[in-house]
């Protein structure tokens, strides 16, 4: 045992080295623990969850103020062009306009003009749309969807020759989009009798041709003579189809789809741009707006034609605001009439209700009607949001979308 060392342990500090090395949280302890982070959690989540919701509503409404200036930007647009390169003398040709394809909840048909008649520039209906909304008819040859739709160009008779116009950008390079191609239809128009166009035919009634680009040149019929030094106007029509209209036709009006936006209110359509088709006279689609409950038009008019205008109506002359001594009676004639409508006419207005974003459970809007209301004929309708809606409606940001729109091309 020599040379080692004994040592002496204490038993008091052995059990409080042990007592030391077993110490840790008691029950309650963690119990307390998880309870705070519990709430914690579920504090932070509803944060969240708030937070998500504030973003997808504002994500929504975002969506739609855009899709409100972009499709209205078209409705827009289309008005202040309505009667661009209108004929207002047919030289007798005859024409065929839209049919009733079933694509929308009125009759397309009723919106044509009569055959051989000069086509009106505006044309309206009175609730006979979705949730009794108005519609509304542009006519005119560019409101079309197609290439050779927006392209003009017009042609001189300098003498023994004829000149076509083409457009070049500064450096005199051909603007392609603007220039009209080989094939495309083509109306002309000759001016005669001051402000009056007539439309050029050929001797069997035909009212268009098609360009040549490699004679930079129509048909004989549609070009002006020689030595008369005139100059005729030429609208682009259509592109590979012979026209059954010399204009296009634009038709606005809200329809619900067969499958609506899944954001869109219980009661609501789209607000369509439809464009007759030159083949078969039905129409194509095009949706411009969502989550569309109604639709007036006011038409603003110069009854007596000093230059300003002085009767608002509504389509058909349902409501009716004059200073200038007229009746329902004349306002309808005018609005049938293609020669009075293009100098009475001064200005649309057009009134669209619809909701922005999606649904949302924290919102509650505060009325259950709302007037769609001119500010010279009044209330043109009052609209039951919970009639039509259903009782979520409260539910949706209910917005009143307001255009004041003058025509640029009726003279």
């Amino acid at each position: 045992m020599a040379g080692r060392k004994l040592y002496a342990y204490d038993c008091g500090d052995k059990r409080t080295m042990m007592n030391r090395k077993q110490a840790g949280f008691t029950l309650v302890e963690l119990m307390v623990t998880m309870v705070i982070f519990v709430l914690v959690i579920v504090a932070a989540s509803n944060l969240f969850t708030g937070l998500l919701n504030q973003f997808k509503q504002q994500s929504k409404i975002a969506e739609s103020n855009i899709e409100g200036i972009i499709g209205l930007q078209m409705l827009r647009s289309d008005i202040e062009q309505a009667g661009y390169g209108l004929p207002y003398d047919l030289d007798g040709a005859t024409y065929s306009e839209a049919v009733d394809d079933g694509t929308t909840p009125y009759d397309d048909s009723s919106f044509n003009d009569a055959t051989g008649n000069p086509p009106r520039a505006i044309v309206a209906s009175n609730d006979n749309g979705f949730n009794s909304s108005d519609v509304l008819v542009v006519k005119a040859a560019n409101v079309g969807i197609n290439a050779a739709a927006h392209k003009w160009a017009y042609i001189a008779n300098t003498g023994a020759n004829n000149i076509m116009r083409s457009w070049t950008n500064s450096d005199g390079a051909s603007i392609a989009d603007e220039n009209l191609e080989n094939g495309d239809r083509v109306i002309a128009l000759r001016p005669v009798s001051g402000t009056n166009v007539k439309a050029l035919v050929n001797g069997g009634g035909t009212f268009y041709t098609q360009y040549n680009s490699s004679l930079a040149s129509f048909s004989d019929s549609f070009e002006p003579v020689a030595n008369s030094y005139e100059t005729y106007i030429v609208y682009g029509i259509n592109r590979t189809t012979d026209p059954r209209m010399p204009f296009n036709r634009a038709d606005y009006y809200v329809r619900r789809p067969a499958t609506p936006p899944q954001r869109c209110a219980p009661g609501t359509g789209n607000l369509y741009k439809a464009t007759v088709n030159q083949s078969d006279g039905g129409l194509t689609e095009l949706p411009l707006l969502d989550c569309v409950a109604d639709m007036q038009i006011v038409l603003s008019l110069d009854m007596d034609e000093d230059g300003a205008a002085g009767t608002f109506a509504a389509p058909a002359a349902s409501l009716m605001n004059s200073s200038e001594g007229v009746t329902a009676a004349s306002v309808q004639q005018t609005l049938a009439d293609a020669s009075l409508l293009r100098k009475r006419l001064k200005g649309i207005r057009a009134y669209i209700l619809a909701h922005e974003g999606q649904r949302d459970t924290f919102y509650t809007y505060p009325n259950a009607t709302i007037n769609l209301a001119d500010q010279d004929l009044g209330v043109l309708k009052t609209f039951d949001l919970n009639a039509v809606i259903g009782s979520t409606y409260i539910n949706y940001r209910w917005k009143v979308y307001t255009m004041l729109v003058q025509p640029f091309n009726l003279r």
